[in-house]
């Protein structure tokens, strides 16, 4: 056998044990896969954001780590990885675009995740970023200010009704891609 094959068949079993693993990474490959799509989506929505909306692509490699970390079986790390980095793309975009944005909605979407991707053995490590980050929502709505460029009254409106769509979106993807326990305990 190929190294190469051995390593897919190990990286497929490691899946397979884990599935909060594969789900958080299966969260970050979209995410990643995202980054170069949301600067078009605000040209044709918000034509004066276009040079704002570039600098969220930079986050995309933080992403990709994630998702190596669960091919690799790195199981926690790929988990609150998924949490950390999702809770700094969110920050860090919502400092770049403006309170008007609506960017800290993907807060929830990282509350959901913090409740999602550990296992019950974690629970106080789940609870405690899921406290941390609605500590963090409430503290920081209305209080970010204004972009980091001008942006035209329309165009973020349309940036606000993109990015509460696409929070919805990663949200409801999260509730369909992570596993269901199989019993009820």
């Amino acid at each position: 056998m190929l190294m190469s094959e051995i390593n897919n068949r190990e990286t497929e079993a490691l899946h397979r044990d884990d599935p909060l693993c594969g789900a958080a990474g299966a969260c970050a490959l979209v995410l990643a896969l995202n980054k170069p799509v949301y600067p078009v989506y605000i040209w044709f929505l918000a034509e004066s954001a276009f040079r704002l909306s570039l600098m969220a692509a930079l986050t995309m490699p933080l992403y990709l780590v994630v998702w190596y970390l669960s091919r690799r079986g790195r199981s926690l790390a790929a988990r609150l990885g998924m949490v950390l980095v999702g809770l700094a793309d969110t920050l860090v975009i919502a400092f770049i675009l403006g309170d008007e944005s609506n960017t800290l909605a993907f807060l929830f979407a990282c509350i959901m995740l913090a409740g999602l991707v550990f296992y019950r053995t974690e629970v106080w490590l789940s609870r405690g970023l899921i406290a941390a980050i609605f500590v963090l929502f409430v503290a920081l709505e209305g209080r970010i200010g204004g972009p980091l460029m001008a942006v035209a009254p329309g165009d973020m409106q349309n940036i606000a009704y993109l990015n509460i769509t696409g929070a919805a979106a990663l949200a409801a993807f999260m509730m369909l891609r992570f596993p269901r326990p199989l019993r009820d305990v």
